[in-house]
């Protein structure tokens, strides 16, 4: 697993032609599938703003691979089923689905390999990423279930 602050601010490289294509400002998670749609960028050198997960080549302690494919990996639009207001997870609020407010969203674990989402830092706190059946511009929402388990 890896963690959201490990990458954000990294460099996105194209691995055709090792161009920037970016730095990484943010991940795309759908809710429902719990896994990483799309990087955002900042800086980005062309194109749009951000890149599918689908084109994530690699992620490392110093930067982000993605397939170009001889093209721009990027996209202009903002389409999804989700909104940019998803671009800063971290520092939002987590609300549970009965509108508990158990803290601010501190850290994301995620597999670079797959996408999937492993756990929610709330604080000291974590809560499985299974638990996440929303996202929104103001807060993240988890299942209620049991009370999050102690970090560490």
């Amino acid at each position: 697993m890896m963690l959201l602050s490990q990458v954000l601010g990294h460099p996105v490289i194209s691995a055709e032609d090792a161009r920037p294509a970016g730095e990484l400002a943010g991940l795309g998670i759908d809710p429902l599938t719990r896994r990483i749609t799309e990087l955002y960028l900042r800086d980005a050198k062309s194109g749009g703003d951000s890149v599918p997960w689908a084109r994530v080549r690699g992620m490392g302690p110093d930067a982000v691979i993605i397939d170009t494919g001889g093209t721009d990996a990027t996209e202009a639009g903002h389409g999804g089923s989700h909104s940019r207001a998803h671009k800063r997870l971290l520092g939002k609020r987590v609300l549970t689905e009965y509108g508990e407010d158990i803290g601010t969203l501190t850290e994301v674990t995620f597999d670079p390999d797959t996408g999937s989402v492993g756990d929610l830092h709330v604080g000291r706190e974590q809560v499985p990423g299974s638990r996440l059946v929303g996202i929104g511009p103001y807060a993240l929402v988890v299942g209620a279930g049991q009370h999050p388990t102690a970090a560490g």
